[in-house]
């Protein structure tokens, strides 16, 4: 009879290691999810995504060039035909903004 209370408390003694066990796995993910949270919040990956456009002089001219022949194609489209409510004049001005655009980007390559 000894022989069986000896292994029944064995048994109670591995079952309460096991629980404080899952307890710490569940406070580990617990805390990993909280920290996977806080990297994926919006602010945050807009933040890196800025710090590699500073850090990486490619990507920081190819941001100004875009820009840059953004700015000139809407300029180009605004001298030339102003405001208008027109739809054919609209379908015409963006037609003249997406060639400036052109245009200027590869002025710009070059």
């Amino acid at each position: 009879m000894k022989n069986h209370k000896n292994q029944s408390q064995i048994l109670e003694e591995k079952i309460i290691a096991l629980e404080n066990k899952q307890k710490v796995k569940i406070s580990e993910l617990k805390d990993q999810l909280d920290l996977t949270i806080q990297e994926l919040r919006p602010s945050r990956l807009l933040n890196r995504a800025l710090n590699d456009i500073k850090e990486d002089p490619k990507v920081k001219g190819n941001v100004l060039e875009s820009v840059i022949s953004l700015a000139g194609g809407y300029l180009s489209k605004r001298i030339l035909l102003g405001k208008t409510h027109s739809i054919i004049s609209n379908l015409f001005g963006y037609g003249v903004q997406y060639l400036a655009t052109k245009i200027i980007s590869k002025k710009i390559k070059h």
